[in-house]
């Protein structure tokens, strides 16, 4: 039998695990109170925060929040990375964040797809603050 007809091998599906392992780590990252944030809020509602504040019509960014529903548990991560780009990539695009959907949907694992939530996230963040414009 051909290797491309076995499953995958266990060192494989070891990796596997401990990629999944990390990608809920790193996950908690989006909820958990951040230091660097103003008041110690978390990413997500210091992102909720300034998205408010840059809103294209009132009331934008708490009926986004409904659709979206609540965020998916850390143990979900690629369904809690998929979440944050629903939010920071809201249609019609709001002109705050870089688009990352693209990259949540070819990103191979979940690991890679927190870190471009995660990275598309701080990067949103920056921009509404004012520390780093978007180009």
């Amino acid at each position: 039998i051909s290797s491309a007809m076995k499953g995958p091998s266990s060192t494989e599906s070891i990796g596997d695990r401990l990629s999944v392992a990390r990608a809920i780590q790193k996950c908690k990252e989006f909820t958990a109170p951040n230091m660097n944030m103003n008041g110690s809020l978390s990413l997500v509602d210091r992102w909720i925060e300034l998205a408010k504040e840059n809103e294209r019509h009132p009331g934008q960014i708490d009926v986004l929040l409904k659709q979206l529903g609540e965020i998916p548990p850390e143990h979900e991560p690629t369904e809690r990375a998929l979440w944050v780009g629903a939010l920071i990539n809201p249609l019609p695009s709001m002109g705050v964040a870089t688009e990352i959907r693209p990259a949540l949907l070819v990103s191979k694992k979940a690991e890679e797809r927190v870190q471009v939530a995660l990275e598309g996230l701080l990067k949103s963040i920056r921009h509404m603050d004012g520390s780093q414009r978007l180009n």
